[in-house]
């Protein structure tokens, strides 16, 4: 084809009234199938803008504002993750950013922001979607999410920084003021059992049916109060934020949509006994009693209660046991536990102990009714918040909670537009904070896999391990939901694995592999997905500041310093991680249906497969016609690549625009050609390859090399369980009780 006869693209600039769904895929206004991509803005959006940090008991007067940076800085952040390819962008705004001086009083200073930093999104053809953000309920409850008045009105005393939440084993609170904990290896999530968040989450969802008598004024329309359920004054709050919140920025050309409430927790809903939680999804670890313990507590009781240490086979076992709550500190502002009141327990002066008076309360309703969290309490409310989304073409991002299967979900009481949007990540390593040559199937040892089929080993282990655990959560979603584009909100590789390894060395290896092997897996599940995170506040010595995290693969600290060491000013991956891995090829629009996408980044092999209609014309094709391929100039060059098409492909390469665009001309003969069990005379199976000669891969190992190396794994894992043995008996000594305020968690 001469140069003048060669059709002209321009790439693609993702616009939200340009996007629509389409079965289980998202398309454009040429009806191509987009790849999303991109990633979570971000992680430090959690954490509030007032330096120094307020005290908890200040959190009327917290600000999110330049939460996650700047505005005038917001114009190279957006240029930067579109040259990555990340044009696909998950906004975290948390419940307490909006409303945190109380009911009803918005921040606009911050709506304002927030309506700038999306409008600045559009000229560089990014499009993203709003999830309000929620850890472990609220930051007053030792997570991110609500404001501290909700905690309040249930009852919670926040007086004092929290000190008697931290006291009466209420909240893990030291995980969100501020810098980093020594020898902290996410004790975080334990906080979803502890009694102020599930507390918070169960009156949020179900109040009315496990805490029908606690009543709290609210305000009405016509300027009068009235007393309401706990449920209803929390849910309205909820609803009316998330009204404002639309009506705010909802109109703004970059917003697809809305997710409802970033891994949603049921609390006590559905726990068969008050005397445990469930150990195969909840975490144990450190101080962990069961809620009829943290009732004891929270009232204001010592309480004895066991430690849990870490173990293998199993996670965690049991240590020892403590006296919590010596001081006898109450969680509640008035000194009396809700739980107490419906009935549930009470304290025995004969026996020295709570005493459990309706063991399985959380499991039925108040007729006897069995309940499900799903079902009965976050289906009603999602169809609930459907309706305050005014605009029907926007999206409506819900998840479920992370790492389960979708559960039954009738499509007559789905919300609009929707948008499954599920979060994963690899809990074995979170947990552990260790990636190395194992990795371990937890979502099949928890539904009782054998133990020896769910360790992986290798990087192609990794990989197949990752893969089967996403294709497995995409699978159960396709049989409960049909044709629903799925989504992964939430998936992310920790920069502080092995002990901070490449923190101290440089050396990225095991997580460039980590994230690989996640990435690989989306890929091969054919779905979106948004990386957690991309913090520019982020930092090697505090991480992203928030209850010792730190999941950013970029930093404007580290770009900083490297620019200190002359470095070109201008390049936007300055400051980057794991660059290699997370900027990779891949299809922004295809003409067509896609089959599968694959991206080895040692080879920068790309390989994407679709099908498409049967096109006999040698005229240039229109937009409608061409696949559009996103090829980064950090891995492709004019001069080094090389590519095969399948029969009739033509190619065109716009190297400034990282791109190259891909179309068929059919020859006359096509029927008589094999295009594969996909193709039929309408519709021919395309594939298109892209590499680069010069890293193609080293011949394999010879049998000797392979023996060598397996003798040295089989060492080299007994020398690690013997420092993991030494490490968890170490730890033992140092999971203890800390006093309110003081950082002894981990000190010996």
């Amino acid at each position: 084809m001469s140069t003048s006869d060669a059709p002209s693209f321009s790439p693609t600039q993702l616009s939200a009234p340009n996007i629509r769904i389409h079965g289980r895929h998202f398309v454009d206004q040429y009806d191509r199938v987009l790849g999303m991509r991109g990633a979570n803005v971000g992680g430090s959006s959690k954490v509030p803008t007032n330096q120094p940090k307020l005290p908890i008991d200040k959190h009327a007067s917290m600000t999110y504002v330049n939460r996650p940076f700047p505005l005038e800085e917001a114009d190279e952040h957006w240029r930067r993750l579109k040259s990555w390819g990340l044009t696909f962008i998950r906004i975290t705004v948390t419940w307490d950013a909006v409303e945190h001086a109380g009911p009803g009083i918005y921040d606009e200073e911050y709506l304002e922001y927030l309506r700038k930093l999306l409008e600045s999104m559009t000229k560089h053809g990014l499009v993203a979607y709003i999830a309000i953000h929620q850890d472990v309920w609220s930051r007053y409850s030792g997570g991110s999410g609500a404001p501290g008045w909700t905690s309040a009105a249930a009852g919670f005393d926040l007086s004092t920084d929290g000190e008697n939440l931290a006291l009466s084993g209420a909240a893990f609170l030291d995980g969100i003021k501020g810098g980093r904990l020594s020898g902290e290896r996410g004790l975080w999530p334990t906080g979803y059992q502890k009694l102020a968040a599930a507390t918070m989450n169960t009156l949020f969802w179900a109040g009315e049916t496990f805490a029908p008598s606690f009543m709290v004024l609210s305000d009405t329309s016509d300027g009068k109060q009235k007393k309401v359920n706990i449920q209803t004054y929390l849910q309205d709050a909820f609803l009316s934020m998330f009204r404002k919140l639309v009506s705010a920025v909802g109109d703004v050309e970059s917003v697809m949509g809305f997710e409802l409430m970033n891994e949603p927790h049921p609390g006590y809903i559905g726990l068969p006994s008050i005397h445990e939680w469930n150990y195969n999804t909840d975490l144990h670890l450190g101080q962990f009693p069961s809620p009829l313990q943290s009732f004891s507590m929270g009232a204001g009781h010592p309480t004895t209660i066991p430690i849990y240490k870490r173990s293998f086979p199993f996670p965690t076992r049991i240590s020892k046991y403590t006296t919590a709550n010596p001081e006898g500190a109450s969680a509640w502002s008035k000194k009396e536990c809700i739980w107490e009141r419906e009935g549930i327990w009470r304290w025995s002066d004969k026996k020295g102990k709570a005493v459990a008076l309706q063991e399985d309360y959380f499991t039925k309703d108040r007729k006897g009714k069995k309940v499900d969290f799903y079902q009965d309490f976050y289906f009603p409310f999602v169809q609930k918040w459907n309706k305050v989304i005014s605009d029907k073409k926007s999206m409506r991002m819900v998840e479920t909670i992370p790492n389960e299967y979708c559960p039954e979900w009738e499509e007559e009481i789905r919300p609009d537009n929707f948008v499954y949007a599920p979060h994963w990540y690899d809990l074995n390593a979170l947990f552990k904070k260790q990636f190395g040559f194992m990795t371990v199937n937890v979502q099949g040892l928890s539904r009782g896999m054998f133990i020896g089929k769910a360790l992986y080993f290798g990087a192609n282990g990794a990989k197949a391990n990752y893969a089967k655990q996403i294709k497995t959560l995409v699978l159960e979603a396709r049989l409960q939901l049909g044709a629903v584009p799925v989504v992964f909100g939430e998936c992310g590789v920790p920069m502080d694995l092995n002990n901070e390894h490449a923190l101290k060395t440089g050396d990225w290896k095991w997580q460039e592999r980590m994230m690989d092997s996640l990435i690989s897996a989306m890929e091969s599940a054919n779905v979106g997905f948004n990386l957690w995170t991309y913090n520019p506040a982020n930092r090697d010595d505090i991480g992203d500041d928030w209850n010792a995290e730190n999941f950013s693969w970029y930093s404007d600290h580290n770009r900083s310093l490297a620019l200190t060491k002359a470095e070109d000013s201008d390049d936007l991956d300055v400051g980057g991680r794991l660059l290699d891995v997370i900027v990779r090829p891949y299809a922004v629009a295809t003409a067509g249906t896609p089959i599968s996408s694959s991206y080895d980044y040692e080879t920068a092999m790309f390989t994407h497969r679709y099908t498409s209609a049967i096109r006999l014309s040698d005229e240039s094709p229109s937009i409608e016609e061409a696949t559009e391929i996103f090829l980064p100039r950090r891995v492709y060059t004019e001069k080094s690549v090389s590519f095969a098409l399948s029969v009739g492909g033509k190619i065109l390469f716009d190297w400034e625009n990282q791109r190259c665009w891909v179309w068929f001309v059919d020859p006359p003969n096509h029927k008589t050609l094999d295009y594969g069990p996909r193709g039929n005379d309408e519709i021919e199976t395309r594939r298109i390859d892209i590499w680069v000669p010069s890293k193609a891969k080293q011949p394999s190992w010879s049998a000797a090399q392979i023996l060598g190396i397996l003798i040295f794994t089989i060492v080299a894992l007994m020398g690690i369980w013997h420092a993991q043995e030494m490490e968890w008996n170490k730890e033992d000594s140092a999971l203890r009780y800390h006093g309110g305020g003081k950082r002894a968690w981990f000190q010996t």
